[in-house]
């Protein structure tokens, strides 16, 4: 909050230091963006039966923070974004088709809501990002943000938390949408660099394992619609 109130248009922030580790350096005369940084303190306590014990407090404390807008110098590497594959069209018309028949709006934007995504769901309403995304790719991240729809919102657009008693935290949530999509995506011959989108969240193969039935379940449901729309329109 406090970087967008200061720099909305802000995309990759670091610290001083952390630019000059990324080869990168901060522009002479460039105003730092103030951030609440945490910092960590174990205190002594004497216990009423004499013991003494540790106590762990945070404090906060104003660092300054810098936009890559605001450096110059070494390009930063880029993570593999794009799919590939010659079935995108159809992978989209019927991914597009099967999301109308689950009540799932679709809108294809110049930008989302959440800057820099290239799609976001929010249960019924999707949005899929346009500007500097194909076909192919705009079909992978409809996949997954259709994944998102069917795993983690509930139907009045409730954000799904827990599941057979377990939290599901945003790191879970991706593995599922993402294992999703690259599924559905292989299907029609579509490969996605989605290894690389895992790695962003450390995803590990346990965890993978774990997920699995949910997984293939909701590969199941997707997949399964889709053919059936394909042999709809072949008769």
């Amino acid at each position: 909050m406090l970087i967008w109130k200061q720099k909305p248009d802000a995309t990759f922030v670091g610290g001083f230091n952390t630019w000059v580790k990324c080869g990168r350096y901060v522009r002479k005369g460039e105003k730092g963006i103030a951030i609440l940084a945490p910092m960590f303190f174990k205190d002594k306590r004497r216990e009423p039966e004499g013991t003494d014990s540790e106590v762990s407090r945070i404090w906060f404390k104003v660092v300054y923070v810098f936009d890559i807008s605001q450096t110059d110098g070494a390009s930063l590497p880029e993570l593999p974004t794009k799919s590939f594959g010659e079935r995108g069209e159809d992978m989209l018309s019927r991914l597009m088709r099967f999301a109308e028949g689950r009540g799932i709006k679709v809108r294809f934007v110049e930008k989302c809501s959440l800057n820099g995504a290239a799609g976001t769901s929010k249960g019924t309403d999707i949005e899929i990002r346009t500007s500097d995304t194909d076909i192919t790719t705009q079909a992978a991240t409809l996949a997954h943000e259709i994944a998102h729809s069917l795993l983690h919102w509930t139907p009045d657009g409730k954000l799904v938390r827990t599941r057979d008693g377990r939290e599901i935290d945003k790191r879970q949530r991706e593995l599922e949408a993402e294992a999703t999509a690259y599924v559905v995506g292989s299907y029609f011959g579509i490969q996605s660099p989605s290894d690389f989108y895992l790695a962003t969240y450390k995803v590990t193969p346990a965890m993978l394992i774990e997920a699995v039935e949910t997984i293939a379940e909701t590969v199941k449901t997707i997949l399964g619609g889709c053919q059936e729309l394909g042999q709809s329109c072949a008769a």
